[in-house]
């Protein structure tokens, strides 16, 4: 056999609660569910990050994120690290497609691959008229308003407004041009025009918040749902859940995230039926998973004070437990694997197939890590009191295992700790602080990031509308 092509394929948001043949009800997944009856599904794997930027880097480099420290939606980590390095190193054409502004923009990611589609940008519809970026500060779409009404084309200048809030500025993540079918174009055209092996890695957004379907997978969600959820839309979901917005919204949007998630599914069919009708499939490693999971408002395993948005914080399942569907070169039949597994395993999974070896994504030593250092102190990006804040605090850790004959998660947070079993998210009982910190602290700093990137404003912008606070 050549030199196996490598797919990465990172439904990013989606948790694997809400995956079909993971057991969750609705039908969402039916192309990765048929997928995955000949391919290597992990029932139980663990994002290292349960953010982008900490989840991608890990991803791409096989470290914990207490190993590489990369939290910040400005991270630069050094050159010579990543798997994509080592694959054009090989001789491998490598690509990146994604309207994911943390990996493509504010990050320095997107520099590790040889060719690189982004967001796809769209210039005001009306240039000569007042524009967003025109108003100084952050404006809300009502000051905006007041200001449109007294320039000198007011009209034009809430059309450029609406197309700021809905989807059509220069600035703007706009689902109906994000979508995954337009990255799955680029990429195609990409193979197209290439020679030898390629290495790609697609980041699917169509889960990701704001969580608006197109109208053909609208199936569970509605015109009403979406209409209620418009009104929480305009910036990140946790200054309006936090503030004055009741969580019963939050939970009612789970069936727009269901939507979404069939969305996606139905682009990774589109991407595999390409690979099959090129003859490419049995001869490519193709990995299907994702960065980090989400929450609607589910109360925190390690303290009910808090209730999980979207992946801002926390650190259970609904945010770490993630679906990984793995097809090796010459694989043709089906294989469940219940052990823990980690997504740091990615590299080396890599490694072994362009060598025309197997392995699999379960750790050597059996035991998973799932980190995350945010909400730092003060915390003043949360529209709480001070003294209601600690709650909020990280790091969070969690180690998943096997003990006793069961997969168990040990969970860590300042004072909070629990172990819980993934199956039922029944409590066993308190998680062993001193075995939890005992496992991170054999962690060593790998000493590969570098001075951040300064965001352009157009950049904090587009994560702003991408729900995150930055």
């Amino acid at each position: 056999m050549n030199q196996p092509n490598v797919l990465l394929v990172i439904l990013d948001s989606v948790r694997a609660e809400n995956v079909g043949h993971l057991g969750y009800p609705r039908d969402t997944t039916p192309n990765l569910d048929e997928f995955a009856e000949n391919s290597t599904t992990y029932t139980n794997a663990r994002a290292s990050g349960i953010h982008s930027i900490s989840s991608h880097v890990s991803l791409f480099t096989g470290y914990h994120v207490a190993e590489h420290r990369a939290t910040s939606h400005g991270a630069s980590i050094q050159p010579g690290h990543t798997i994509w390095e080592d694959l054009a190193e090989k001789g491998y054409q490598t690509g990146l497609f994604t309207p994911n502004s943390i990996v493509a923009e504010s990050s320095n990611l997107s520099s590790f691959f040889q060719t690189v589609v982004g967001p796809k940008r769209r210039e005001l519809a009306f240039p000569e008229a007042m524009g967003p970026k025109q108003v100084k500060g952050d404006p809300n779409y009502l000051e905006y308003l007041r200001a449109g009404f007294r320039s000198d084309a007011p009209l034009k200048a809430i059309i450029n407004g609406l197309s700021r809030e809905f989807g059509r500025s220069k600035a703007t993540h706009d689902p109906k041009r994000e979508h995954g079918g337009e990255y799955i174009k680029e990429f195609r055209e990409w193979r197209d025009s290439g020679d030898g092996p390629w290495a790609a890695c697609l980041n699917l957004m169509d889960a990701h918040y704001p969580y608006i379907p197109l109208d053909q997978f609208d199936r569970w969600g509605g015109e009403t749902l979406q209409k209620l959820h418009r009104e929480a839309m305009g910036g990140p979901l946790t200054t309006k859940y936090l503030g004055e917005r009741p969580f019963w919204e939050l939970e009612a949007t789970e069936s727009l995230y269901d939507d979404c998630i069939r969305q996606a599914d139905a682009y990774v069919g589109d991407l595999l039926e390409y690979l099959r009708s090129v003859d490419e499939l049995e001869e490519t490693l193709v990995v299907v998973t994702s960065d980090h999971g989400e929450g609607f408002g589910e109360y925190s395993v390690l303290n009910d004070e808090v209730q999980l948005i979207d992946h801002s914080w926390g650190i259970g399942d609904e945010v770490s437990h993630v679906p990984l569907v793995v097809k090796h070169p010459g694989q043709f039949s089906g294989d469940s694997v219940n052990a823990p597994a980690t997504l740091t395993r990615f590299p080396a999974v890599v490694e072994k197939a362009v060598n025309g070896e197997r392995t699999r994504f379960t750790p050597n030593d059996g035991i998973t890590i799932t980190t995350s250092y945010r909400i730092a102190e003060p915390g003043d990006q949360l529209p709480i009191p001070r003294n209601k804040r600690e709650s909020y605090f990280g790091p969070w850790h969690a180690i998943c295992r096997e003990h006793d004959g069961q997969v168990v998660v040990d969970a860590v947070r300042r004072g909070d700790r629990v172990q819980y079993t993934p199956d039922t998210s029944r409590h066993t009982g308190s998680a062993d602080r001193e075995y939890v910190e005992s496992i991170i602290g054999q962690l060593s700093n790998a000493n590969m990031t570098e001075e951040e990137n300064e965001l352009e404003r157009e950049v904090e912008q587009r994560l702003h509308e991408l729900g995150y606070m930055t």
